[in-house]
């Protein structure tokens, strides 16, 4: 690089004729491999200073060798401030890229072109200036010829090591396989020597094996046998019941249903000892195969049962009130008409007697619907029937009323009239099942109905 003068800068207004070239070689000459040469500018227009900081410039032309270059900057504002430089009055300094002056001679047509910062050319300024010759340069080509040779022998040397590496990689590849199959043949005559002791059919882990798993299932019956007796034992049918060994003196006994554990015969069962010269009738007392008897237990009353005791009566009114009324329920004996005796004479002469007021649960299966539940002992023969407000059960001398408020609708009170009915629920079994004669059973075919089976 050669800048004739230190801080002189090359003065370019924006405004000279178009076609003019400026010499600036007594500023600024270029020596061929120089790889950092720059020249300062200073720009004007119509010999004011110019703000360039928004600007960039493109720059080129043809070497002697009539090689084209071109090298651009986007903004001049952002190129490093030498001394002196003021971007803001067109001072700068212009850097040329690496290797732009490769070979020596007369740049032709060099330019500058100016641009702002809407990407506009403003000018184009042509300079003219020499690049010298540099030996050093100039023997490059003879010095890559050297270094060629000797990256050739260095390239040499690192084959042949490879090919020694490799080799001795290979030898190495080849032992370990051979040293892996020993090993793995040693490894396979042990797993065998091992599976052989397992299944020796004399003292072998899996002979041992089952024998301890045989020891274990006695265990495991012995002590299922043998289990606490603190708790009732459930079982299904009375069947399982007589079946069932391990039941001693004492235990309680719950069955889900007699022949079928859903049939509704469930119960509660007694464990003792069978008295001397006792025949058990096998519908109270049941015989059992391990020589005991099971006694029902009637104090003993389950949740369901006691549900079925206390609400297993339900009574069925289609009231047609589109509404929810709160039902309230009497009983009571010897109303007038009813008398067993003739009219007038109930046990308490001329009138009803024994009223109750009973409770109850209501269900609503829809608006114009009610089902009340009462307790079971209170259950009478017929269907409800509608007459002056209230609905009315009647069986001999017995009468439950029904009364759902004092609104009542009487037209569609009696629209709805012989659509009701009532019935026992068919409950856990014991308040309903009969137990004479003792060899029939009883089978639940709906709520309204049981079939008596003979027992085999």
């Amino acid at each position: 690089m050669a800048n004739q003068g230190d801080g002189s800068r090359v003065l370019v207004d924006l405004t000279r004729w178009e076609h003019e070239e400026m010499d600036i070689s007594g500023k600024f000459n270029a020596r061929a491999g120089d790889t950092q040469d720059f020249v300062p500018m200073w720009v004007r227009s119509n010999g004011f200073p110019q703000d360039v900081r928004k600007w960039g410039l493109v720059y080129g032309g043809t070497d002697a060798n009539m090689v084209p270059h071109r090298h651009e900057i986007e903004c001049i504002g952002d190129l490093p401030l030498n001394r002196g430089d003021q971007p803001a009055v067109g001072k700068f300094t212009l850097p040329f890229d690496e290797r732009t002056f490769n070979v020596p001679g007369k740049w032709d047509q060099f330019f500058v072109q100016f641009i702002d910062e809407n990407g506009e050319t403003v000018s184009t300024i042509d300079l003219g200036f020499d690049v010298f010759d540099n030996s050093f340069f100039a023997h490059m080509g003879d010095a890559e010829n050297i270094y060629v040779d000797e990256f050739e022998k260095i390239l040499k040397k690192v084959t042949e090591q490879s090919e020694q590496t490799t080799e001795e990689i290979k030898n190495n590849g080849e032992k370990f396989k051979t040293d892996f199959k020993t090993w793995i043949d040693k490894y396979k005559q042990a797993l065998n020597d091992a599976m052989a002791e397992v299944n020796d059919p004399k003292d072998g882990l899996y002979v041992r094996y089952s024998q301890l798993l045989d020891m274990t299932n006695q265990i495991q019956g012995t002590l299922k046998q043998a289990q606490f007796h603190d708790r009732p034992f459930q079982l299904k049918t009375v069947a399982d019941m007589k079946a069932y060994a391990p039941l001693i003196a004492g235990d309680v006994v719950i069955t889900q249903g007699w022949d079928n554990y859903d049939d509704g015969h469930g119960g509660y069962w007694n464990v003792r000892v069978k008295h001397k010269d006792e025949v058990p009738d096998e519908t109270n007392v049941i015989s059992l195969n391990n020589g005991m008897v099971a006694e029902r237990n009637s104090s003993l009353v389950s949740a369901d049962s006691l549900e079925d005791l206390m609400y297993g009566y339900s009574i069925k009114i289609v009231h047609n009130q589109a509404n929810y009324p709160v039902p309230h329920i009497f009983y009571y004996e010897d109303a007038i008409g009813t008398e067993t005796n003739g009219l007038g004479n109930g046990r308490a002469g001329f009138g009803q007697n024994n009223t109750k007021y009973i409770p109850c649960e209501a269900d609503y299966p829809d608006a114009n619907t009610i089902v009340v539940r009462i307790p079971r002992n209170f259950y009478l023969k017929g269907a409800p029937n509608y007459n002056a407000g209230s609905w009315y059960i009647i069986d001999e001398n017995r009468t439950i009323k029904i009364d759902l408020g004092s609104n009542i609708n009487d037209a569609s009170a009696q629209s709805g009239d012989g659509n009701g009915s009532s019935y026992l629920s068919a409950g856990t079994g014991y308040f309903s099942k009969p137990t004479k004669p003792s060899d029939l059973r009883a089978v639940y075919i709906d709520e309204h109905t049981q079939r008596l089976l003979w027992r085999d």
